[in-house]
């Protein structure tokens, strides 16, 4: 707004003026507002003064105020827009399930930090997990700060910080020795064709004269001693880059899937993605690793724009890419929960552990914020136990050189 004229601002590009007038005698507590076209700044300054006399003659009375669930029919949708699909999906599940029923028909501006604990505390009652109430405080946040950014109230309801419930995060990441493991089963043809042999399928038996009247098997599983299974692993095989790249850029799944080569830069070593999620640029630097596969990639012999290409030039689809990745999990040995996802923490915690710098980790992963990346950059326990041994070493280190520079006694002649 500008400096002299507090209250009134005008765009001339959009010939949109908006002004905001103090309710005489409220002490500043209340205010009203009205946004307007206007052909000139001189006709919107003819307009603001009439909107002020109407204010202080008491015409112009305040608007109802939207509840939350009139503000989540009108706006979910127009958020939605700007945002991830999955987001938006959680963000309508979680405001359905809980914060509708208990705040729906509350106005806006009467949502106050003690009803939103009390909601927490109502849903922890009822067994829900930690993360799903936070989650559900997030959306409803979400919520009233585009009722502010859309001017359904005049000021953020939540004067107090609302405290979230503690969540111990969970341990996603690969060790050094899972990983290895991980990578290594895309070239154990041996493990892939035992893993097939596990219990399967045997199809279903049927005789016909077509084929002699003799019992014949169809729809089994494939026999792991079979050429099939060989064309089945070079086909799994094929893969291992891609999970190679995953692990030393941390880039997510549907970022990988469209990677373009325009998007690597070899002479600067760099990786430069658009990312879908955030819309923000992860500059990534190219390990060893990454090269390595990289290079491989662009020997083989199907050109293609798509860095991860079938064998028919055409990007690689997320079907063959999970059933590999629960392929490369079960021949590891990893029997927790480890989601493709996770190759992403992977990759963060092992540059926290290095001790890169966290605003550079953020840089790396895209992510808007510090405090987002922390929960994925996390340092390994060795790592850790690297800072619990550094004061002992330093001790011995002093102590060491105490004794070399102290000057020898009659008892050490």
């Amino acid at each position: 707004m500008s400096p002299s004229l507090p209250g009134f601002s005008y765009d001339a590009r959009t010939k949109t003026a908006r002004f905001v007038v103090y309710v005489p005698g409220a002490k500043g507590r209340s205010r009203r507002k009205r946004t307007v076209q206007a052909a000139s700044r001189a006709d919107a300054l003819h307009l603001w003064a009439t909107f002020r006399d109407e204010v202080a003659g008491g015409l112009v009375a305040p608007r109802e105020t939207k509840t939350l669930r009139a503000l989540f029919d009108a706006s979910l949708d127009l958020v939605a827009a700007r945002i991830a699909p999955s987001t938006a999906g959680n963000y309508r599940s979680l405001a359905v399930r809980h914060l509708l029923p208990a705040l729906g028909s509350t106005p806006l501006d009467r949502i106050t930090t003690a009803l939103v604990h009390d909601l927490a505390a109502s849903m922890r009652r009822s067994g829900l997990a930690p993360a799903t109430v936070n989650a559900a405080l997030r959306t409803l946040k979400v919520l009233l700060h585009q009722a502010v950014e859309r001017e359904e109230i005049e000021t953020y309801p939540l004067r107090r910080r609302v405290v979230m419930e503690p969540v111990e995060p969970l341990t996603l990441e690969l060790s050094d020795a899972e990983r290895k493991r991980f990578l290594a089963a895309s070239d154990d043809e041996a493990g892939f064709r035992a893993h097939l042999g596990r219990p399967r399928h045997r199809g279903n038996v049927v005789s016909s004269p077509g084929f002699g009247g003799a019992p014949r098997s169809f729809g089994g599983g494939v026999r792991p001693d079979g050429e099939a299974a060989a064309k089945l692993f070079r086909r799994y095989q094929r893969l291992k880059p891609l999970f190679v790249v995953a692990l030393e850029t941390g880039l997510r799944r549907c970022d990988l899937l469209v990677l373009r080569w325009t998007a690597v830069d070899p002479a600067a070593g760099m990786l430069r993605v658009a990312v879908a999620k955030t819309r923000r640029t992860a500059v990534i630097p190219l390990s060893a690793a990454c090269r390595a596969a990289l290079d491989e990639l662009r020997l083989r012999p199907v050109v293609s724009e798509a860095v991860f290409a079938d064998e028919s030039g055409r990007p690689v689809g997320l079907g063959r890419v999970l059933r590999a990745f629960k392929t490369a999990k079960a021949m590891a040995g990893i029997r927790r929960r480890f989601r493709f996802h996770d190759l992403r923490h992977t990759f963060a915690c092992r540059l926290a552990s290095s001790g890169v710098p966290i605003q550079l980790i953020a840089r790396a992963l895209a992510h808007t914020s510090i405090r987002t990346c922390e929960r994925y950059a996390r340092p390994s326990e060795e790592a850790l136990r690297a800072v619990r041994d550094a004061p002992d070493r330093d001790a011995v280190g002093a102590g060491g050189a105490q004794r070399l520079g102290a000057k020898p006694t009659s008892l050490g002649v």
